[in-house]
């Protein structure tokens, strides 16, 4: 965590190479991963589909990446994008990232500000308006996550939309304009569990593409006060012990990871 770092060279140019018989590619039919056997990576030269609205994602381990959408529809086999997670955390985010190149060419053939079209920008991924003089670049949007602690405790909720998984997870949300991301963690943290927490301590980040956020993740001392839930957004939540947790997220996922790492750090003594 996060991207397996160091273990494989990736590189995003502003410039596409050439298109070669050896790139790899990403096709989508809707929101989901074509397979190729067991893979959702394709070689162009063995490729058997149509494809259009191609897109070079970048380098992995010196080979080319592109993604393109499927040119009409067709009895394939795809995976779901929170399938790949499980799999690799490199490939997820290549993945992600394709996605997300993906929605944002669709989503800006048009000026927001005159409403007239926009061209490519060369030399870097941005769309421009020639009247406005605007770019519109890939939008991420940045979200803090936070465990918060309390010793041997970690106070996890179950928010509305995830009821039915079950899943007890960390706080989490959006970093509004003009905000920091520690006074998000504090505002978030007191609007849906009614706390107040103290000794942020920030462990790492991590794409989320559904649509497009980039999650801070941070631990926080539990500093005071009783939980009350915000009926809109939680469903319940509470105090856990380490040593009997509910069932939370996978690991693959920042609140999963935050969770292992804050018991790890536990039983090594460290925190």
């Amino acid at each position: 965590m996060l991207y397996e770092l160091g273990q494989h060279s990736i590189e995003l140019p502003g410039h596409a190479p050439a298109p070669a018989p050896t790139d790899r590619l990403m096709l989508w039919q809707g929101d989901e991963l074509v397979l190729n056997g067991d893979s959702h990576i394709h070689q162009r030269r063995e490729c058997r589909f149509e494809w259009h609205q191609e897109e070079f994602v970048g380098l992995l381990d010196g080979h080319s990446y592109y993604t393109a959408r499927l040119q009409s529809s067709s009895t394939v086999t795809t995976q779901a994008l929170r399938e790949v997670a499980s799999v690799s955390e490199t490939a997820f985010m290549l993945a992600a990232r394709a996605r997300g190149l993906l929605d944002w060419r669709r989503q800006h053939r048009y000026c927001g500000q005159c409403g007239q079209p926009t061209r490519s920008l060369a030399g870097e991924p941005a769309m421009v308006c020639e009247p406005c003089r605007l770019r519109f670049y890939p939008r991420v949007s940045p979200c803090i996550i936070v465990l918060i602690t309390r010793g041997s405790e970690v106070l996890l909720a179950q928010g509305v939309r995830n009821r039915s998984r079950g899943w007890y997870s960390t706080l989490a949300g959006f970093i509004e304009t003009g905000e920091s991301a520690e006074q998000a963690v504090h505002r978030e943290v007191r609007e849906e569990v009614g706390v107040e927490v103290t000794n942020l301590r920030y462990q790492g980040s991590q794409t989320w593409p559904f649509p497009h956020q980039l999650m801070l993740g941070y631990w926080a001392d539990y500093d005071g006060g009783d939980i009350r839930l915000q009926e809109n957004e939680i469903a319940d939540a509470g105090w856990f012990s380490l040593d009997a947790l509910p069932t939370v997220p996978p690991g693959f996922s920042i609140a999963g990871w935050l969770i292992n790492r804050y018991r790890q750090a536990r039983q090594a003594g460290t925190v």
